[in-house]
């Protein structure tokens, strides 16, 4: 409902004072309504002045104020869309000024309006004619409801078919990778056969997670479109966490262009904490989670509750996650309450992602392991703890996402920074820990491999990228405190529950994240060493191997006159010009002649 201020909120609910509806909430705030507030002001100063003032000369002054907050009020509608309408266009036309002067400067405009644009109408479309297109829709429905048994085998027949023949071509010229397959099967027997309920495991939801976290690792480990929008979303993130240094080098000066990890590297989170504080606080990563926990939930079945927590882990921590559904986690289920716990488990949150990205390791890889994680998070978490009681909340159209206690953005933005000391202490401490651990252990494989002849044995390139998934999670015997702790204080009526649950959960999220670099290691294609094979193979056109290198070779050339330089990776290579001329033999290519 509207105000005196003409401010317009819709689907806000109050939770505990603070709290929006399922969708996150919106704000409608225009120009007008600036308009309205200013006129509403003068008017009761006229009021003022006409009850103090000891004639009728104010009055009459103003009158064309008076007047001009009547018509305002009345016509509010109007002059509301009148505004929005100027607002619009003028966003058009800066769009279309944007695109036209340097487009591939504007791609990330681009994008955020195209998601912004189609959800916008989705969610007119939804509110309008949701009604009208589900009675269109329903005969379908009905039909495929009652033939759902035989559909249903069909479509798992199809989908192992493609899965078998999928293997058998992919993996026919690099048979390591059934390793990482065998893995997979691996864990999920061991999880099975320590299931809580192994009679109670549903199936569905099982294979649909694993599907999920799949189709996403397919799409952004082998398709073109997706490394590349992946990689360009990293570059985008890893842009925004240099802002940090500007409060970093006010603080620690000189201190920060050292190099020095502790000034360099952990105010990105605090910096990261502050920003996804803020974006809590106005709702946008409400409306985010809201959209990724609906397709978990009509795929694998699950509740909205756990949907949402587990969702809400991609973007932030083990305990901050579990806050967007606090009102309902005393009424959740043991099964529910392992699942919020495995997906804080299972993933890392945004914050210290942005440390991650800071130490060196590639921003699209982390991205995608966390996005990766939770569907598997919340299938595995059903397969070691499957459901066995009846949950309260098998619809969303009850469940509200929960906010912060925040009263404003400065605060909110305050609050974040705060939360984040307690994580940067304990990244530096896990830091010390676990990088003498690895050096231990790399000088160890050293030493062993040296006693017969492999002295250089240690961690390969492969190794980087599936360790880059496997250890994106929370899973260690440190967080045990933090989850017990953190998920105490939002539920104390619960805390018995999630002590007994916690290790179970702690051993589950630890598969998880080794079930997704299984899938990183099964889809992973090492880059070809196109001087080995110069070295190794002879040239010959026929040779897919020599016909990738040679492209690339021909990519780096730059030629100037008779002679030829090389760009990139080949311009250290010795014998570029050789490899070069053996490649321009076989391919009668521009750069050639």
């Amino acid at each position: 409902a509207a105000d005196t201020d003409g401010i317009q909120l819709k689907g806000v609910s109050s939770i505990n004072g603070h709290g929006v509806d399922n969708p996150a909430f919106q704000a409608e705030v225009s120009l007008f309504s600036v308009i309205l507030y200013v006129a509403n002001f003068s008017f009761k100063f006229v009021q003022l002045l006409q009850l103090y003032s000891p004639c009728g000369f104010c009055s009459k002054l103003f009158t064309p104020l008076t007047a001009t907050e009547k018509f305002l009020k009345t016509h509010s509608k109007i002059i509301k869309y009148i505004t929005l309408g100027i607002l619009a266009a003028g966003y058009v036309a800066y769009f279309i000024a944007a695109c036209w002067l340097n487009f591939q400067r504007a791609v990330a405009l681009v994008v955020l309006t195209s998601v912004a644009v189609f959800f916008t109408v989705y969610d007119l479309v939804k509110k309008y004619k949701g009604d009208s297109i589900k009675r269109c829709f329903k005969p379908a429905v009905r039909c495929f409801n009652a033939n759902i048994r035989w559909i249903k085998w069909v479509f798992i027949v199809i989908v192992l078919g493609l899965l078998v023949a999928w293997l058998v071509v992919d993996t026919s010229k690099r048979p390591e990778q059934l390793i990482s397959f065998g893995g997979v099967c691996l864990f999920i027997l061991g999880l099975f056969l320590f299931s809580a309920h192994r009679s109670a495991v549903r199936w569905r939801t099982l294979f649909w997670g694993l599907g999920l976290q799949f189709v996403i690792g397919l799409f952004v480990i082998r398709t073109t479109p997706g490394y590349v929008a992946f990689n360009w979303l990293g570059d985008q993130v890893q842009t925004f966490l240099n802002y940090t240094q500007a409060g970093s080098a006010f603080v620690f000066g000189q201190l920060v262009e050292a190099g020095i990890f502790a000034f360099q590297a952990l105010p990105i989170v605090i910096f990261f904490s502050s920003v996804m504080s803020v974006l809590y606080y106005l709702g946008v990563m409400q409306w985010v989670i809201l959209k990724i926990s609906w397709i978990m939930q009509i795929t694998m079945g699950t509740s909205p509750t756990e949907s949402l927590s587990v969702a809400g882990n991609i973007f932030v921590g083990q305990t901050e996650a579990p806050l967007l559904i606090r009102p309902y986690l005393k009424d959740m289920t043991k099964s529910e309450i392992h699942a919020v716990i495995v997906g804080g488990f299972a993933t890392i949150a945004g914050s210290v992602m942005g440390a991650f990205i800071s130490f060196g390791i590639d921003a699209s890889s982390l991205i995608s392991a966390s996005v990766m994680a939770a569907p598997c998070a919340l299938a595995v978490a059903k397969l070691s703890y499957p459901e066995t009681e009846e949950s309260k909340f098998k619809s969303k159209a009850n469940i509200k996402v929960d906010g912060g206690g925040e009263q404003n953005i400065l605060e909110a933005a305050s609050a974040g920074a705060s939360a984040s000391i307690g994580l940067v202490a304990n990244i530096a401490a896990n830091l010390i820990a676990f990088l003498a651990i690895l050096d231990f252990i790399n000088a160890a494989l050293k030493w062993l491999g040296g006693m017969v002849g492999y002295p250089d044995i240690t961690f390969e390139v492969r190794s980087e990228i599936i360790s880059t998934y496997a250890l994106c999670g929370f899973a260690n015997f440190s967080s045990l405190g933090i989850v017990i702790g953190g998920l105490s204080s939002i539920c104390p009526s619960r805390k018995s529950d999630i002590s007994a649950l916690v290790l179970r959960a702690l051993f589950t999220g630890t598969c998880v994240s080794l079930i997704n670099a299984c899938v990183a290691g099964l889809l992973f294609v090492p880059p070809l060493d196109c001087i080995a094979v110069f070295k190794g193979t002879v040239f010959n056109a026929t040779d897919s191997s020599i016909q990738t290198c040679c492209y690339d070779l021909f990519d780096s050339a730059v030629r100037n006159g008779t002679l030829v330089s090389f760009e990139g990776s080949w311009n250290v290579v010795t014998n570029a010009t050789v490899y070069f001329t053996d490649c321009c033999q076989l391919f009668n290519e521009t750069i050639c002649t």
